[in-house]
């Protein structure tokens, strides 16, 4: 049946792209984000070809009717950029399904290495040995792994392109061949022992750069929560009377709610730390900036205090707060919970729902006086 322009103003985004035909070779594809496209098919030699005519409303059901039956509309045909589609695949694929730590890598991975390169091109025009020769100069330069996470989003919006019907083959798809091979890297934290404790809690004491950053590296400590757990945090979230702070389940690895019960130790951290940035929504927010502490400055900071690579990274909190915890005696399963690890077994989860809170709150007590007595 024939499209109206009432017909397509109704059509209503879905889960997954669909097509709607308007006759003859012409129809409209609907994202899952409400945008519309318009296609056309041909056969040549009885094979099908897909060319894009644009996107909806720029382009109306008149007019695309016309660019599909006048060849001087199809000299018209504007390309489709890669820019447009790798936009389309971040807010499509990206964004719902990711935590907001690993949004900002591949935000910075894509605005940095893939869109100056090949941004501004038709998608169709881009070849394999262009991307190779793309992730091997980044390989150069940067290490193997990047060169080849580089090379992998390329062909994340590659295969998402073909499946949106804007190109018919991924360039990417072998690329990766070409590359060297990832190289496997571990980061163990050397902060295992107490006096190794107490040397980093001192160095954090003595700093006296950024504020911000020096109490973000101490409630790393006092609640060993993930790094982009707390740098993201929202007042909101901060519970001073009943001392808790609950993290949404969409800030979590396991999109998983987490609570953390609150010493006094953090709760005076937290309150100093309001004094210093007065922002009414995130935790930590530098002086003039309208978003939150970016993920490169903990680490800088330790790297200042003597704590480079090799010695430690701001996850080391975590292993610290395990190892120390266990030593002491405190149980496993609670200090797992703790540290906001799924348990694996269903059951067992199913029945430890009450999640040990109450030994949990004793534990984040005896762990805050404990740093407190190495910190002298």
């Amino acid at each position: 049946m024939a499209l109206s322009e009432l017909k397509i103003k109704n059509l209503k985004p879905r889960d997954k792209r669909y097509l709607v035909s308007d006759g003859q070779g012409l129809y409209i594809a609907v994202m899952p984000t409400g945008e519309k496209y318009w296609y056309y098919r041909t056969w040549e030699n009885g094979k099908e070809h897909k060319h894009s005519l644009g996107r909806y409303p720029d382009i109306g059901l008149k007019e695309a009717r016309e660019l599909k039956y006048s060849a001087k509309g199809r000299e018209k045909e504007t390309p489709t950029l890669f820019s447009a589609a790798a936009e389309e695949w971040y807010k499509t694929r990206c964004v719902p399904s990711n935590t907001p730590r690993v949004l900002d890598d591949k935000r910075s991975r894509l605005d940095r290495y893939i869109l100056p390169q090949f941004g501004g091109r038709d998608i169709r025009s881009i070849s394999q040995q262009e991307i190779v020769a793309h992730a091997r100069k980044i390989q150069e330069g940067k290490g193997a792994n990047l060169g080849q996470r580089v090379k992998s989003m390329i062909a994340q919006i590659f295969r998402y392109a073909i499946a949106a019907g804007l190109c018919e083959w991924n360039p990417a798809a072998q690329a990766g061949d070409a590359l060297s091979p990832y190289r496997a890297t571990t980061h163990r934290s050397t902060i295992r022992t107490e006096a190794q404790a107490r040397e980093l809690l001192k160095a954090i004491d003595g700093y006296d750069g950024n504020p911000v950053a020096r109490v973000a590296l101490l409630l790393l400590a006092y609640t060993f929560v993930r790094p982009s757990e707390l740098r993201l945090a929202r007042w909101p979230e901060i519970d001073f009377e009943e001392c808790e702070w609950r993290i949404p389940a969409e800030r979590m690895k396991m999109r998983r709610e987490h609570l953390v019960p609150l010493s006094p130790q953090v709760i005076a951290l937290f309150t100093a730390l309001r004094d210093i940035t007065q922002h009414p929504e995130f935790c930590f927010i530098m002086p003039f900036r309208k978003h939150p502490m970016s993920a490169t400055v903990i680490q800088h900071t330790l790297v200042k205090l003597g704590y480079g690579a090799g010695k430690a990274t701001p996850h080391s909190f975590r292993g610290m707060a395990s190892t120390l915890l266990n030593e002491h005696g405190f149980a496993p399963d609670v200090i797992e919970r703790q540290l906001a690890h799924v348990e694996t077994n269903a059951v067992r989860a199913a029945y430890n729902r009450a999640e040990y809170m109450d030994e949990r709150r004793r534990m984040m007590q005896w762990w805050g006086d404990y740093l407190d007595g190495l910190r002298g």
